[in-house]
């Protein structure tokens, strides 16, 4: 049974075969369909061979979701399991980070990578359920230190509509990004994505310089700075000129995509690697560490 339950302020996940509230204002990430595959739900914990498991197969969709507001794994899950619940799904396994078995479990299972997903060994929760033996879904819950995550993994027979969010009824990115400016005056653009060791972004468009783009043109008299990160790995002055240069890339692509933004609101700094978000003793927080920021620059008086 889920330890606890607590209100927290919904957000919808719908689909024609699965209707969720995602808590927290949890926004969409990312999502990939593969229509045909299979899966292995996880039933039990690690055993120090395997995860006891079983294997279904039809349409498999892998969504995550990620919220500026940090809250325990648990938690989370005690407002999304007894929707499933509701929905005739029974209950397979609920385990926490080292009773689930630790590194072990979690590299057993297909995890989207940052970042998509962050997961923290030592603090994540996972659940998953069966529903008439043909319909399963596992649900992956941690966080970072700005951030919560999580990773939705749904399995359904062949010709079933893939999960889908309703857009309408959710808080799009433009609406987080301005939240967490005002409230912090700092924005992670965690859907930026560059080739890897260069300055070159690797898509024409991403959703959060669109958010930002609209932003800056309704407050055409704040000024920002976008401040580029690294991950460890290199040398100091490498870091800071890669860093700068991403920061630079971003500013770009911005001012190329919003003519109307003036050049003047937007600075652009590198840090390197002397502000990380994880640990850079491993690939997923070394992965998060390369990022580029927003930070609000106060206008004069």
């Amino acid at each position: 049974m889920l330890r606890c339950f607590v209100f927290l302020l919904l957000l919808p996940f719908s689909a024609q075969a699965l209707e969720l509230n995602m808590p927290i204002s949890l926004v969409q990430s990312s999502q990939s369909e593969q229509g045909l595959a299979t899966l292995d739900l996880p039933t039990s914990v690690w055993n120090g061979t395997a995860v006891p498991s079983v294997t279904l197969t039809g349409q498999v969709t892998k969504t995550t979701f990620q919220s500026s507001k940090i809250r325990k794994p648990d938690v989370v899950a005690a407002a999304i399991w007894p929707q499933l619940e509701a929905q005739g799904y029974n209950l397979a396994l609920q385990c926490l980070d080292q009773t689930c078995g630790g590194f072990d479990f979690r590299f057993t299972l297909p995890v989207l990578p940052p970042p998509q997903m962050f997961v923290d060994l030592g603090n994540y929760v996972f659940l998953s359920g069966l529903k008439n033996d043909t319909h399963g879904i596992w649900i992956l819950i941690s966080h970072s230190l700005s951030q919560t995550h999580v990773q939705l993994t749904h399995v359904r027979p062949s010709g079933t509509p893939a999960p889908k969010l309703s857009p309408e009824s959710l808080t799009p990115v433009s609406g987080v990004l301005e939240t967490d400016l005002n409230a912090t005056g700092r924005y992670v653009l965690a859907d930026l994505t560059f080739d890897a060791g260069s300055a070159r972004l690797d898509k024409a468009s991403f959703a959060s310089l669109q958010a930002l783009g609209a932003y800056l043109t309704r407050q055409s008299d704040q000024s920002i700075a976008l401040v580029g990160h690294t991950d460890s790995s290199g040398s100091h002055e490498a870091n800071l000129d890669l860093s700068k240069k991403r920061a630079e890339a971003v500013r770009s692509m911005l001012l190329r995509q919003f003519p109307q933004i003036s050049q003047t609101q937007i600075g652009c700094e590198g840090i390197g690697y002397f502000a990380p978000l994880a640990s850079n003793a491993t690939p997923e927080g070394r992965e998060v560490n390369r990022r580029v920021e927003v930070v609000l620059v106060p206008t004069s008086p």
